[in-house]
Parts: C-alpha cells; structure tokens; sequence
C-alpha cells in the first residue's frame, strides 16, 4: 500500500512538470535554466505520461479487486492524476 501511495505523488510531481513544460513550450522563455528546464522535460514528457498511465491502471484495478481501500489512499491525489492522465492523452494523441 505504501508503494502505491509513493507512486502516486511521484506520478502527481511529474505531472506537475509536465504542465509546466507544456506552459514552456506555448511561451517564450529566456533560455537562461535550461539545466533546471531540461529535467523539467524528462520528468514531465519522458516520464510523467507512462507513469501516470500505469499508475492509474494499476489502481484502479486493485481497487475494483478490492485489494486497497479509498481510505488508505489519497483519493484527491487519485482523481488529480486521471484528471492529468486524460490531459495527457489530449495533448499526445
């Protein structure tokens, strides 16, 4: 269960980095941290889709199977990342 919450947050972290690489991308930017910007990327387009994908997958599941209870999550955190996950699936397809 603590995994799942772990994953969760980091997959909410990611997608924040990915709403902010989306706000980079439509404005223009100084260039002045693309060190710090570049890891924004990776986080946000590299990671932050698949994981949220699956991360949202694999709770569901194991909510309908009844393997995890919503009291043990944080079921705001859960809605944010299907809320972000079908942004996500906008924007990429």
């Amino acid at each position: 269960m603590r995994w799942i919450r772990f994953l969760l947050k980091f997959a909410f972290i990611c997608n924040l980095c990915f709403l902010v690489s989306e706000i980079l991308r439509i404005t223009n930017y100084s260039h002045s941290l693309d060190a710090v910007v570049s890891h924004i990327l990776v986080l946000g387009v590299g990671i932050g889709f698949p994981l949220n994908g699956l991360i949202c997958l694999i709770t569901g599941i194991l909510l309908v199977l009844r393997k995890i209870q919503w009291k043990g999550l944080p079921p705001w955190l859960y809605l944010l990342n299907i809320i972000f996950l079908i942004v996500q699936l906008i924007v990429y397809y």
